[in-house]
């Protein structure tokens, strides 16, 4: 339901896979039905929505998801340049023992290569590894593509975009240049409050509730500063 707000407020087509009808018992209207009161209406029952029913384990009906998508697509005059340096968004990451930053990548423009310098997020590096959706090593990966890569020297936050520079020296200046403009952002969030700018925000009504970190480097002395402040 949740991905489901999600496509619908960003306006974007919606292709539905009904899966496991190979299954006994499967029963493909009862999915359309639910899909129906939540306002994703099926061609055949005279709305825009292609659904496709598939079985993932008997590769039934995947050829018509296939043409499906590139109808779509073609409908939607959907092209990008795979001359372009490579441009796109972090699916996921994590760190490995190992192998250091693991990053997930979908490439939107462009081709990724190995050797490429590579930007996400605030993290900078080179691409040194791909890894396509079937676990093989590729060199390359054009739009469209998924692919898992290595080089990145931390871990970038999921839903971050991605960027191929020039060189290394770019890429390292806009992770610099990110990581400054976080700083900014974080220290006017967090700009000090005088006492009396407090007590006059409590007073309008601007500020209900405050919140307050204790730290204390001997055993007890948190308590005690939290007995004086409760009182």
């Amino acid at each position: 339901r949740e991905a489901l707000n999600h496509a619908q407020a960003a306006k974007v087509p919606i292709i539905v896979a009904i899966n496991k009808i190979d299954k006994p018992g499967a029963n493909p209207e009862k999915i359309k039905q639910a899909l129906a009161e939540l306002n994703l209406l099926s061609e055949d029952w005279g709305g825009e929505t292609m659904f496709i029913q598939v079985s993932a384990l008997k590769k039934v009906n995947i050829d018509k998801l296939l043409d499906a998508i590139l109808l779509q697509a073609e409908m939607l005059d959907l092209k990008a340049n795979p001359s372009a340096l490579a441009t796109g968004t972090v699916l996921e990451a994590r760190l490995e023992k190992g192998r250091g930053p693991v990053v997930s990548l979908l490439v939107n423009k462009g081709t990724l290569k190995i050797g490429d310098p590579i930007v996400a997020g605030k993290e900078a590096g080179k691409v040194k590894a791909l890894t396509n959706d079937k676990g093989q090593q590729v060199k390359a990966a054009g739009p469209g593509i998924a692919v898992e890569m290595l080089g990145l020297e931390s871990v970038p936050n999921a839903g971050e975009r991605f960027n191929v520079t020039a060189d290394d020296s770019t890429a390292h200046k806009i992770s610099e240049h990110r990581v400054l403009k976080q700083r900014e952002k974080a220290t006017v969030s967090f700009a000090k409050m005088s006492f009396e700018d407090l007590f006059s925000k409590i007073q309008t009504g601007a500020v209900k509730e405050l919140g307050i970190v204790l730290k204390g480097d001997v055993f007890g002395s948190v308590e005690a500063i939290r007995e004086s402040l409760n009182k």
